[in-house]
């Protein structure tokens, strides 16, 4: 049995004697929280003593407090924060006062079947953090089973990959905002994520010598901190067009501009402003049907593959490890311009004497007769 002090509250945390733990947070008040393990210590004794256990346990509320607050220097704080309003919206209104050994499985499944209309992937993403919150709690045996086991993942549906042709990548560009051009011109010649776009500095910038674009950070929910994955630490080469378009855009932001994109306070540029005020108008402006943002980076992948650059050059300006997710995503853009595909067949065909002509048929044959009697 112990009193521990967490941030600016302290925690009773004692053995139920079944094996479990009970923890509650008291306040800032020492030694009322020593009145409190002293109360549950005595209140304990009796129920051993006498075999009689009373519904006594921490509250999936109280448990969720401590186990936010133990994540918060191991998460990313925009992780953290998103995992943090899932709890507040979702997980606490549900649980809420129920003891965290109370909870059975089917209260996990009422939990997922509530979550309603949402699509199939932000019903999983709400979950996450309410199986992980059950997964230490086994872990750290203050309960015995998870109740999350046993709920299986909601069915997500497919994202199809919608990029611009060249033409109408041309349009848009023509069309958007003088402002935005350079924004949107890296989007599209770069295939670099919205999140890194907003985080990139010039410093990360070489327009001289290498002529190269080093991502090293994303901006998520205002937040700036490390790539999505290892592999999304990358250099990515600035085409002619881009290079020019770069050039500009540095000659006319301001001269101790921390960022390469900022809005007219001279801040980053919001992901969701940007969005509403520019993208999708620009999209209608055109003519051309609405699409999400991140479509550029398709654009750029699906541009790069069906003009025959080389998929290994295309996967490692995108951040990917090997060429599996461009085949998977992109297969039906991967063409060789020089020739058609199965030409390297046909080839060897021909290297081996055979003829790549079919052979003409008797005019009068059985087997024609037997095609047109079909």
């Amino acid at each position: 049995m112990t009193v521990r002090n967490i941030g600016n509250s302290y925690m009773v945390d004692v053995s139920d004697g079944r094996g479990g733990r009970i923890r509650k947070m008291i306040g800032s008040s020492k030694s009322v929280a020593e009145l409190v393990e002293q109360d549950l210590r005595v209140k304990i004794a009796k129920q051993i003593h006498l075999g009689i256990y009373e519904s006594v346990s921490t509250t999936f509320e109280e448990y969720a407090t401590q186990w936010m607050e133990r994540k918060k220097k191991k998460l990313a704080l925009s992780t953290w924060r998103d995992y943090r309003s899932i709890m507040d919206l979702y997980a606490i209104p549900h649980f809420g006062k129920i003891p965290m050994s109370r909870i059975a499985i089917r209260d996990a499944e009422d939990f997922a079947d509530g979550l309603g209309d949402l699509s199939g992937k932000r019903k999983n993403n709400i979950c996450v953090p309410v199986k992980c919150l059950f997964n230490d709690a086994k872990k750290r045996k203050d309960i015995t089973e998870n109740p999350f086991s046993e709920v299986e993942k909601f069915r997500e549906e497919k994202v199809f990959t919608d990029p611009l042709s060249i033409q109408e990548m041309r349009l848009f560009l023509e069309t958007v905002e003088p402002g935005y051009l350079a924004y949107f011109f890296t989007c599209f010649f770069t295939g670099m994520r919205p999140n890194e776009m907003l985080a990139l500095k010039w410093v990360n910038v070489d327009l001289t010598y290498l002529k190269m674009i080093s991502v090293k950070e994303g901006r998520v929910q205002g937040i700036e901190g490390p790539p999505k994955t290892d592999s999304s630490y990358r250099d990515i080469d600035i085409l002619p067009p881009l290079l020019e378009a770069l050039k500009r855009h540095r000659e006319v932001s301001p001269p101790d501009a921390f960022h390469v994109f900022i809005g007219p306070k001279g801040a980053p540029l919001d992901v969701n402003n940007l969005r509403k005020r520019i993208w999708y108008p620009t999209l209608d402006k055109c003519g051309l049907r609405r699409r999400t943002m991140y479509q550029t980076r398709h654009t750029f992948a699906s541009l790069m593959l069906s003009t025959g650059e080389d998929p290994l050059w295309v996967a490692r300006m995108l951040g990917h490890t090997s060429t599996e997710m461009l085949y998977r995503h992109y297969g039906k853009y991967i063409r060789n311009r020089m020739r058609k595909d199965g030409g390297r067949f046909l080839a060897g065909l021909q290297e081996a004497g055979w003829s790549t002509e079919l052979p003409a048929l008797p005019p009068n044959s059985d087997s024609t007769a037997g095609l047109r009697q079909t």
